[in-house]
């Protein structure tokens, strides 16, 4: 039986549970607030470890302010030993659903949508590594969709579930300390590293994460999909994805690329949080044809070790306008009720609520809304000052030549030259193997790695050029209702 109190919230109905605990939604009478309250089961709040995880959250979500965070107003125990954690309450739709929903349909998001929420992830996130905080548990279903005016085509990306988030600054973490060999996260979104053990995760895990929600966003399903989460574990660290374009043929070369680069396998070669933002900016004013994304703010060079709070760009900034965002579109009433964060406690999916004295139904289908250009276009963005090219092949030491056979170095090769309209072919040749020859754009940031052809008849032969090696996996069988599967061994 769910309580009618817990410390100063008075609980309205229960939102869901899970393994860990139950999430309500409450009211704090002395403000006449909707508030979102996180439990704990009894079991799990006696158990210091999982307390101090737990408020945990509420440490790291109060460090970070940023539009796409969560909230948290009050944390505690309450004097019949209830643990708690109150947030915003949230109206909106997860990622994970919008999905699934299109999925039914025969459709997908849009490519144009698909970066605008990518974007907003990478704001938030490249927010979060500079303060040394790292997600891990980067889903479809940790994304909440929320109705907001002034962001991309009239909707907010809320991040939520910092529950099993990492802090990589010892003076943060509050004496807890992840068990190296754990395994901690959802397997069809989880890097490579991350699956081989807590110990190598570092802020590139969530760059990894972030590249299999673009996967699957845009080419209709994960990386890697199979029975058991053994297995895909395996796959992230042994196979490689199909390319996205086979998938998706209608995909930009450059967005498929840039996805295929985020999932880089070794986090070495992968794009920082905030060069994938960067990225994900260019290619958003380049598609949608208006002015310049506007990134959060930075930490202070002169004091990286900073804690003041990091603030994003004010609703004044062409947040909005430089990605379509469409000022004054009225959408349809999302139904979902959330609060931030309840994700890793529940370990199931979302829980979807209509808005009414009704018994709970599924949730309305959430309609797409195609951005449109603002009213009043702002100048073009400058032209980017420096682009930087890294290619690595395999095997290494392959030669490097440019068009007109001048030799810049070998594999793994760096450069950074000046943007400048146009595309550039290089050409990779080690003895042996067949030449390979590629394309890049002369305006974007390339990273690539390309597996060579062995030769065995001594005639070279030019390979089509691709953004990571290919080891195309059997169509997987056709999934089926979203479960939220977490795995933590």
């Amino acid at each position: 039986m769910a309580p009618t109190s817990i410390g100063p919230y008075r609980i309205v109905r229960q939102l869901g549970e899970g393994g860990m605990g139950v999430v309500y939604e409450a009211r704090q009478e002395s403000l006449d607030r909707r508030v979102a309250l996180k439990t704990l089961h009894p079991e799990y709040a006696r158990n210091q470890e999982s307390v101090t995880r737990f408020f945990n959250e509420a440490k790291v979500l109060s460090k970070l302010e940023h539009p796409s965070i969560v909230q948290v107003s009050d944390f505690g125990t309450a004097p019949d030993g209830t643990v708690y954690l109150v947030m915003e309450f949230l109206r909106g739709e997860s990622l994970g659903h919008r999905l699934e929903e299109l999925a039914a349909r025969g459709e997908r998001l849009s490519v144009l949508t698909t970066l605008q929420i990518a974007w907003q992830v990478a704001d938030v996130l490249a927010v979060a590594h500079a303060m040394g905080v790292v997600h891990r548990d980067l889903k479809p279903d940790n994304l909440m969709l929320v109705a907001d005016p002034v962001a991309p085509s009239g909707e907010r990306v809320k991040l939520l579930d910092f529950g099993i988030a990492k802090i990589t600054k010892d003076r943060d973490r509050s004496g807890l300390k992840t068990d190296t060999q754990a395994v901690m996260g959802t397997p069809m979104y989880m890097s490579p590293e991350q699956c081989a053990g807590a110990g190598g995760v570092d802020a590139k895990s969530d760059v990894y994460s972030l590249g299999c929600v673009l996967y699957e966003a845009l080419g209709g399903r994960p990386p890697f999909v199979a029975d058991g989460g053994g297995r895909i574990i395996a796959m992230h660290l042994f196979q490689e994805p199909a390319p996205l374009l086979s998938l998706s043929p209608k995909t930009p070369t450059a967005v498929a690329e840039l996805v295929h680069r985020l999932l880089t396998k070794d986090k070495r070669l992968r794009p920082n949080m905030s060069d994938a933002a960067d990225n994900l900016g260019r290619l958003l004013s380049k598609l949608s044809g208006s002015g310049p994304v506007v990134r959060s703010h930075a930490p202070s060079s002169t004091d990286p070790d900073s804690t003041r709070v990091l603030r994003s760009a004010s609703p004044s900034t062409t947040l909005g306008n430089s990605i379509g965002q469409h000022q004054g579109t009225t959408r349809r009433q999302k139904v979902l009720l959330i609060g931030g964060s309840m994700l890793a406690l529940l370990g199931a999916g979302v829980i979807a609520w209509r808005t009414s004295t009704t018994a709970p139904t599924k949730p309305a289908i959430a309609t797409s809304v195609n951005p449109s250009l603002p009213q009043n276009p702002l100048p073009a963005p400058a032209s980017v000052t420096k682009v930087k090219w890294s290619i690595a092949s395999e095997p290494s030491g392959a030669a490097v030549f440019s068009e007109d056979g001048t030799m810049l170095g070998n594999t793994p090769w760096k450069a950074e030259f000046d943007a400048k309209p146009g595309t550039r072919q290089l050409r990779l040749r080690r003895e042996g193997y067949a030449e390979a020859n590629l394309d890049l754009d002369e305006s974007s940031d390339s990273q690539l790695t390309v597996r060579l052809t062995r030769q065995s008849t001594g005639k070279t032969v030019a390979t089509k050029p691709r953004p990571a090696p290919v080891n195309p996996q059997p169509t997987p069988p056709k999934p089926g209702k979203r479960t939220g599967l977490s795995y933590e061994d």
